[in-house]
């Protein structure tokens, strides 16, 4: 049985893509933010919540450097489904450890309109976190209304379609150690 094609325009679309952070910028941002949310959540027996599937990648490299005991859990929405544009917040897969009384460090890969991030940590503080702290790899220029704000960014990036470092391109390129700008006629691709 031969392996399932990739699809038609997935390899172009990295062939065409621009880098906008390389991959050893991209470490070097991701261990000032450790050390940045170290100082925060060191002695607070945090629960590292992931926003899956593109949180993933961040998840597991600021994991690897803290140095203090905590736990790791996940949740998984979706709002893009494949598509380049987002849409209503669909539940996937809820935590299975207790929010109530931890510190809870909510960790995705990009804030674009921010809406997904901004449920989630109206969501885990009624679940009863003593106090919900966000942290996105990507923070875009995006004009968002004032609600919508991030804790912590370990990198700023243009308005512009992202892929690598757990963004993705019809569910490809979320592995890509650099992050990439897609050409802007195919940011609106189906």
């Amino acid at each position: 049985m031969s392996p399932a094609p990739v699809p038609v325009g997935v390899v172009q679309a990295l062939e065409r893509a621009e880098v906008m952070v390389a991959a050893e910028a991209v470490q070097f941002a991701v261990d000032q933010m450790a050390v940045r949310l170290s100082t925060v959540l060191a002695d607070q027996n945090p629960l590292l919540l992931c926003v899956l599937q593109g949180g993933l990648p961040y998840t597991a490299e600021l994991a690897r450097r803290f140095h203090f005991p905590l736990q790791l859990d996940y949740v998984h929405v979706g709002r893009y489904r494949g598509a380049t544009r987002g849409s209503e917040l669909e539940w996937i897969a809820k935590p299975q450890l207790d929010l109530a009384g931890r510190h809870v460090l909510l960790v995705d890969d990009v804030l674009d309109q921010g809406v997904t991030l901004a449920e989630l940590a109206v969501w885990a503080e009624q679940q009863g976190a003593d106090r919900v702290i966000t942290t996105v790899l990507v923070d875009k220029d995006v004009a968002r209304p004032e609600r919508i704000a991030v804790d912590f960014s370990a990198l700023h990036c243009p308005d512009r379609y992202l892929i690598g470092c757990g963004m993705d391109y019809r569910g490809y390129w979320r592995n890509l150690p650099a992050i990439y700008a897609l050409p802007r006629d195919l940011e609106d691709a189906p």
